[in-house]
């Protein structure tokens, strides 16, 4: 599994549950059968609250059956219903303010997330190694665009070529272009079955028929087994070894084992690393430095939207 692109996608999902976005509510009455908070008269039911303590206690392997789980239970309740409160005041305001997440920002999204995966295979195992769909994240993505959308509404925060300047020379190698590596791989289930594929390699076929004539990942086979560009700490490290390994373009890897099957991969072109220069990532900086000041002004916000709320809390829903 791709490591680094794991811990993006899990930074997305602990962001949304650590702050003022734990997860859509839905506001049917169908399943719950009481109500655990009131907010501006609109309702959020015991049962949605209990399906995000379980959704957090499973992103950090809590054991709410187990002795400390117990112990923490009541805790953990008045977290969530804190956040969930909050996120219903996010997104009243943000129904008054026509700064919903559009489909369109969802589906980029989405398919940015998933361009950063190697497979479409890797990308499933890890939504279900967090016991997530892509209908789970797609909701979670939509209030953290919601929030972004919001959040440019109520501040008023502005970053100068100065900052900029000064971001760029104390944090110049995070701009940095790493050495990358475009690849294709053919994806099998068994050794013997990858050493057949190197063999019709070897007799002329062309590696692209065979990709999607054999490979078992549904995310590139289409493609021809075409990975794109790659970059180190992207890829298990089994691949990404052999992956870097590969000095010409044209240059086809041995049979190499991962946690998914076995895998033969061909080089298509490398790059050497890049320094950045500041009219590269200008933009980027500017947009980074100004959603940090987005966020504590938003942050700021709502604490003083939820002051002026007319809340009300089931003392059941902490217990």
């Amino acid at each position: 599994m791709n490591a680094r692109l794991k811990a993006i996608l899990l930074a997305v999902v602990l962001v949304l549950v650590g702050t003022a976005a734990a997860v859509a509510v839905t506001r049917g009455m169908q399943r719950g059968t009481g109500v655990a908070a009131t907010v501006n008269g609109e309702v959020i039911l015991t049962g949605d609250l209990e399906r995000e303590v379980t959704a957090l206690a499973r992103q950090y392997n809590i054991d709410l059956n187990g002795e400390d789980g117990r112990k923490q239970r009541a805790e953990i309740n008045k977290i969530v219903l804190e956040q969930v409160i909050e996120q219903r005041l996010i997104l009243q305001e943000a129904r008054r303010r026509s700064a919903e997440a559009t489909d369109q920002q969802l589906d980029q999204a989405i398919n940015d997330i998933k361009a950063n995966f190697p497979s479409a295979a890797e990308f499933q195992t890890a939504l279900a190694q967090r016991g997530l769909t892509e209908a789970d994240l797609r909701k979670r993505l939509g209030t953290n665009l919601t929030v972004q959308n919001l959040a440019a509404k109520v501040s008023a925060a502005m970053v100068s070529e100065e900052e900029i300047l000064k971001q760029f020379q104390a944090n110049r190698a995070q701009y940095d272009k790493p050495e990358q590596a475009h690849v294709r791989h053919i994806l099998v289930e068994s050794d013997a079955a990858a050493r057949f594929v190197l063999a019709r390699l070897n007799r002329g076929e062309k590696f692209e028929d065979l990709a999607r004539q054999l490979s078992k990942d549904p995310g590139s086979k289409e493609q021809g087994g075409d990975l794109g560009f790659v970059g180190k700490g992207q890829l298990v490290p089994e691949f990404e070894r052999a992956a870097f390994a590969l000095e010409r373009p044209g240059q086809t890897s041995p049979v190499v084992k991962t946690q998914y099957g076995y895998h033969i991969i061909r080089l298509v072109e490398r790059r050497v690393a890049q320094p950045a220069s500041l009219a590269q990532v200008r933009d980027q900086i500017r947009r980074e430095l100004l959603s940090k000041k987005q966020e504590a002004d938003f942050q700021a916000w709502v604490k003083q939207l939820k002051a002026k709320a007319k809340i009300t809390r089931s003392a059941t829903a902490t217990e």
